[in-house]
């Protein structure tokens, strides 16, 4: 399972090869947008990077003048010159800008540099001979100025880069000249390659200023237009950047060059090749393994079925099979497709056919009622009526037992023998003490009751017995008026009260 969902994974990662890069600037004058107004003999750069639109003017572009003399010292940079320089050798790092920071050091044409990189001196073949992992490797810490990057612990540290050094090095602030260059800067995201940046460098104002990463005495280019490095072995400046050079294609001004390079292009395939091959090798070979597949098992599961049921039971097999195919092409029908064609009639029939007055009148009920229905729980419970002589045979989750059936039926019967006898008050030959009522009487005599005070309930235990008809309760008889006043004849044998 796992094996199979790594799979699909690596099928759907090649769908989006070429899909993702690095945030960077748009262009025009939206929010992160930079614009550049191009020309030989002036440039304005309008930008929106450092949280406000900002514009930088009468730039003059400085480009290379080979001369007569260029073999022995070097061409020249002139202003307004059609040749540009070239910036070449093996891309160690870069860094992408979608704003600066005003607060941590840019300003002026930092705002027009959308990406900056670094890029170790030496020719085009010599970088695309390196090693991958042969190569300089920066480790970068912070780059928030682009001319100004702090890098760490690497195999080059350039803050530490002095005239001991053994290698040469470009940081470059790179300006688009144009809306395809500043969308191609996306093939400088991938470090450790052969490349070349051709473009201006730039003169603020014609005045021949030597401001940082402008156009400086020290910059110097070789007969071939490309830039020189000084004594320190590192040289910075602002290049507005014309076409760049790699190894898999190119990034022209207007991108329409032969190999031009475009993001989410696949190498050797390009993006209609690798289209194709994932319609016909994944697609493709996908519908095409579904359907071995399929015939693997049927072919496995038809062979098992013969070692169970034998030749002969596949050959009924078949022959079933054919009269079933030939049933149904005459029109007969299976049991489940009658039963199912019955039940679909049958709702049809219920839904057309209109209800009676009482079956509105009780769905009507069932619904006030929240479809509690009160008979149909009573007639559940068992208990019979008092017009019943026996219990309901009707089943229900409510078990009646014989005890209750018996105190229900003596509650509800009116004996028919065996009169009650009369509980006869005894009258003591002594008129001080009245009659009561014999204490072989189940029901107790009848006291009227406080109102303000209730007497505690005496509970009985249920015996299952018969019990006794309840008698009435006799009327309290007046004691006769006494004859004699003589206390020494009074009986008090009698203590029933």
């Amino acid at each position: 399972m796992r094996r199979g969902l790594l799979a699909l994974c690596f099928v759907a990662s090649m769908m989006l090869a070429g899909c993702f890069g690095p945030s960077s600037a748009s262009w025009g004058d939206g929010g992160s947008s930079v614009e550049v107004d191009f020309s030989t003999t002036s440039t304005e750069v309008t930008s929106t990077l450092s949280g406000s639109a900002t514009t930088t003017s009468d730039l003059v572009p400085v480009g290379c003048n080979p001369s007569a003399e260029a073999s022995t010292t070097g061409a020249s940079l002139v202003q307004g010159s059609q040749a540009p320089v070239s910036f070449t050798g093996y891309l160690a790092a870069s860094q992408f800008y979608t704003e600066h920071n005003t607060v941590m050091g840019a300003r002026g044409l930092d705002f027009g540099v959308t990406t900056a990189v670094a890029i170790q001196s030496m020719s085009f073949n010599q970088a695309a001979e390196v090693t991958d992992g042969d190569g300089a490797r920066i480790d970068v810490k912070e780059w928030i100025v682009p001319l100004s990057p702090e890098t760490g612990a690497g195999s080059v540290d350039i803050d530490d880069l002095d005239s001991d050094s053994d290698t040469e090095w470009y940081v470059l602030g790179l300006i688009p000249s144009t809306e395809s260059i500043l969308y191609g800067f996306m093939a400088l995201d991938e470090w450790h390659q052969a490349v070349s940046v051709e473009g201006y460098l730039v003169d603020a104002g014609g005045d021949g200023t030597n401001t940082y990463g402008y156009n400086a005495s020290w910059h110097r280019t070789r007969d071939d237009c490309s830039m020189m490095i000084g004594d320190v072995n590192r040289a910075d400046a602002y290049v507005i950047v014309t076409e760049i050079t790699l190894e898999t294609g190119t990034v022209s001004q207007n991108g329409e060059a032969d190999d031009e390079w475009v993001q989410g292009d696949i190498p050797f395939l390009g993006r209609a090749g690798f289209i194709l091959f994932f319609l016909v090798f994944g697609l493709g070979g996908s519908v095409g393994a579904f359907f071995v597949s399929k015939q693997l098992v049927m072919k496995s599961a038809k062979d098992t079925m013969k070692t169970l049921i034998g030749d002969e039971g596949m050959k009924k097999a078949a022959s079933v099979k054919t009269e079933a195919k030939a049933a149904k092409k005459a029109g007969m029908e299976s049991p489940t497709e009658r039963q199912a064609r019955m039940d679909k009639q049958r709702k049809s029939e219920e839904k057309k056919a209109p209800k009676s007055k009482p079956e509105r009148e009780k769905k009507e009920s069932g619904d006030a009622l929240g479809g509690f229905d009160l008979d149909s729980v009573l007639a559940s419970t068992g208990i019979p009526s008092r017009g019943q002589s026996g219990p309901s045979e009707r089943k229900s989750s409510v078990v009646v037992t014989d005890a209750a059936q018996e105190m229900d039926r003596m509650n509800v019967s009116e004996p028919a023998a065996s009169p009650a006898p009369s509980s006869i008050p005894i009258v003591s030959s002594t008129p001080s003490v009245s009659s009561v009522p014999s204490s072989t009487s189940r029901s107790p005599p009848v006291k009227e009751k406080p109102p303000e005070r209730k007497p505690p309930v005496k509970r009985r235990r249920a015996v299952k017995k018969s019990p006794e008809p309840q008698t009435e309760v006799e009327p309290r008889v007046q004691p006769a008026p006494r004859e004699t006043y003589d206390e020494e004849e009074d009986d008090f044998s009698d203590f029933s009260f």
